[in-house]
């Protein structure tokens, strides 16, 4: 097995990279549990799917300065194209506190997006080398 190149640093800049990647990972489980909250029982109605500069807002405000610029579009687009149910993706963009929303709300076919939605999302938050 090779080692990431970003596992073999040491002393401050390894711990930099240490603490984006915890940063990364604590952003990426909570979107993929609330990111798709708005099923059946969330009482969006109609519209249209968020655009992917409305998505990148949100995430860059909930997410404070834990990504880059290019890690947030590269998450709006990544909500955007997923098989997320419009409602879902509105609900996450209109959320004020995307951390408050239940995952129970989820309709099965957004519980299955989400799913799906993990890998391409891990990829997103990957450091840049």
């Amino acid at each position: 097995m090779i080692a990431s190149p970003h596992t073999r640093r040491s002393g401050a800049r390894g711990s930099q990279h240490r603490l984006t990647a915890i940063a990364a990972a604590s952003l990426l489980t909570l979107f993929a549990l609330t990111a798709c909250g708005g099923g059946e029982g969330s009482g969006g109605g109609g519209g249209d799917r968020p655009s992917v500069e409305d998505i990148e807002g949100q995430i860059t405000q909930s997410s404070g300065d834990q990504v880059t610029e290019k890690q947030a579009a590269c998450l709006a687009k990544t909500y955007y194209e997923s098989d997320l149910s419009d409602e879902a993706v509105r609900l996450l963009v209109e959320a004020e506190d995307v951390s408050k929303i239940s995952p129970e709300d989820l309709s099965e076919a957004d519980q299955k997006a989400s799913k799906e939605l993990y890998e391409p999302l891990v990829k997103c938050l990957s450091p840049a080398e």
